[in-house]
């Protein structure tokens, strides 16, 4: 066994004593509150359900017709040339883009607009039942 000066332990106390004071402060305190966290939220139900009836719309009803207007419209012209046939290599559509499987052509442009456009209208749709929510009228008229 070894004998300590009574000036080592003096230290070694004062030091153990501060530890124990900082341990103590950052301790949690003992009241803790409860987070509930659900898979399916009703936020992410709407703007799920906002975002696949918005694609579909967009894949089954609108693409057809928007398709054939492109078609019709036709590319844009300059001195009867269309830009890439007049030598602007720029002009020319991005290939890797339009690139799709689907047998209708909705491809990944398409995809983007569409989910877009739909998780804007499922925002509307959560803006409009908070403010209703809230006890104000979200009609605008």
């Amino acid at each position: 066994m070894t004998t300590r000066s009574p000036l080592a332990l003096q230290q070694r106390s004062a030091l153990s004593s501060r530890v124990q004071t900082r341990v103590a402060s950052v301790r949690a305190t003992p009241f803790r509150t409860r987070q509930v966290t659900r898979a399916f939220s009703d936020t992410n139900i709407v703007i799920g359900s906002a975002t696949a009836l918005s694609l579909a719309l967009g894949r089954f009803v609108f693409l057809p017709f928007q398709r054939d207007n492109v078609k019709r419209q036709g590319l844009p012209v300059q001195n009867g040339d269309t830009y890439p046939e007049a030598g602007d290599r720029l002009a020319q559509e991005a290939s890797f883009a339009l690139k799709t499987n689907d047998p209708a052509g909705f491809n990944i442009i398409d995809v983007m607009a569409w989910g877009a456009l739909g998780h804007a209208v499922g925002y509307a749709v959560l803006a409009g039942a908070s403010l209703q929510a809230a006890g104000v009228n979200p009609a605008p008229f």
